[in-house]
């Protein structure tokens, strides 16, 4: 039976594996089409720094140009106000200064409805009290995965007697504990014995009687540890069951549209008066306002889960005369308890990512180990700096309030195995733009795609309080 759940685990772990092993030759091969495409911005660079980067970005490119391939020259004319080649290179600027994929996960969908693979471990129904259908299978039983069972004795005509449920019971194993600890073994041979301790035991009924030379404390509780025989068929349901589920989230793309518009005057002073490519300055803009819309949204998503859970509250005013870079620096023990529900609950997991209003992110500024090195450009949803290796991200305060933090955990040894995953299947789609009698144009924007809350207990939050 344990070979059979083991050899069930491997297949399941090797499938996942040979997915994954396929997606990631995919994305390789089209990384290197794309290297050699020199009508856009070469990736080579981006997959020098960061090659899973670098693959969700070709398989946006690759679907964003089998998007355009479906529409004549007139119709990407009218429709973007540009050339293909533009459109691209809007995508290939805005996706790698995303910030989503760092703090989330990213899946780059190959069709309307791809599906992402993840392993999803749940319990088993048990005599041990398990339920079956989707429990998350980590417990902080530690007995759970093997044969140890502990049951309380009773006193009984001055004896402390119980018989165990699940006999037979394996000899060398059995102890006596008085409130946890150890006080008498069995010796093989069905003898209790220890210190002013006596008694025997049956292996095969689990009937046991045990008596003390000084009565312990009214209080103290009795019990009887031992190890059951999980060979015997009449104990295979008391073993502790684990299913190892391949499971996959069906992403089905939705638009999430963005509006934009811009004044005649506006076209004309960029276009003349001060010497700016108009078109080159609407691809960037277009590119930033498309980086900022996916930031916001993601992390909007994951703030609403995130206000479910109860706040770390740390407060900012240390003891009268502390200086406040003193009082900052316990800042670390605050990230440590935001972290503390995720894995009390899971047995994995902390804080290894915070997103913090404008105020917050200026409060942590005064630790005395943030480090602003990796400090990205202030535009949307941007990375100021770290502290102990946690990375700080700086939202504004409709995002994210100003005196709280949102804290992520993901996992960067799986990555699947995370708070929120976003698919994309077409980054940008536009409208026809419009102009209008008062001088003015707008456009609809819109990206293609889906998300999924994979694991709302990585999604914390700390709120400051008297902050300076």
């Amino acid at each position: 039976m344990r070979r059979e759940m083991r050899e069930e685990q491997t297949a399941l772990k090797e499938r996942q594996q040979i997915l994954m092993s396929e997606r990631m030759k995919s994305a390789d091969r089209l990384v290197e089409k794309w290297m050699k495409n020199e009508s856009i911005d070469s990736i080579r660079d981006l997959a020098d720094r960061n090659i899973d980067k670098a693959r969700a970005l070709a398989f946006m490119l690759e679907n964003q140009e089998n998007h355009l391939a479906t529409l004549t020259e007139t119709q990407i004319s009218n429709d973007f106000k540009t050339t293909p080649e533009n459109v691209m290179r809007v995508i290939r600027l805005a996706w790698p200064n995303q910030v989503r994929g760092e703090i989330f996960y990213d899946w780059s969908m190959e069709t309307a409805r791809d599906s992402m693979y993840y392993l999803h471990p749940v319990t088993g129904k048990t005599k041990r009290g398990a339920t079956a259908g989707g429990k998350i299978l980590e417990t902080t039983e530690y007995r759970y995965p093997t044969e140890v069972e502990i049951e309380t004795m009773e006193l009984d005509s001055g004896a402390y007697k119980v018989t165990a449920a699940n006999a037979p019971l394996r000899p060398f194993t059995v102890k006596i504990l008085v409130d946890g600890v150890p006080v008498a073994t069995d010796d093989g041979n069905g003898n209790i014995i220890g210190t002013g301790v006596s008694g025997t035991i049956d292996y095969e009924t689990g009937v046991t009687s045990v008596t003390f030379t000084a009565a312990p404390d009214v209080a103290s509780v009795i019990e009887l540890a031992y190890n059951y025989d999980s060979e015997v068929s009449s104990n295979y349901d008391n073993i502790g069951s684990v299913e190892l589920q391949l499971r996959d989230y069906q992403f089905r793309v939705k638009p999430r549209p963005l509006y934009v518009s811009w004044s005649k005057m506006t076209e004309i002073l960029l276009g003349s008066t001060l010497g700016i490519d108009a078109e080159e300055a609407l691809i960037r803009g277009v590119a930033d306002e498309f980086k900022k819309a996916q930031d916001f949204q993601a992390v909007s998503i994951a703030w609403g889960v995130a206000k479910g859970h109860a706040a770390t509250v740390f407060s900012c005013q240390g003891a009268t005369g502390e200086p406040e870079v003193d009082r900052m620096a316990a800042f670390s023990k605050a990230i440590k308890l935001a972290g503390a529900p995720i894995y009390d609950t899971l047995l994995r997991g902390g804080v290894t990512k915070m997103v913090a209003g404008p105020q917050a992110a200026a409060q942590l500024f005064i630790h005395p180990r943030f480090d602003a090195s990796n400090k990205q450009p202030e535009v949307g949803i941007f990375r100021t700096g770290s502290i102990d290796g946690v990375d700080i991200y700086q939202a504004p305060s409709r995002i994210v309030p100003n005196d709280e933090i949102l804290c992520v955990y993901k996992n960067e040894l799986i990555p699947e195995d995370v708070s929120v995953a976003f698919g994309t299947f077409i980054p940008l789609y536009r409208t026809q733009t419009m102009e209008y009698k008062e001088m003015y144009k707008e456009s609809g924007l819109a990206t293609f795609g889906d998300y999924k809350v994979l694991n709302p207990q990585y999604l914390q939050r700390i709120k400051l309080t008297n902050m300076s």
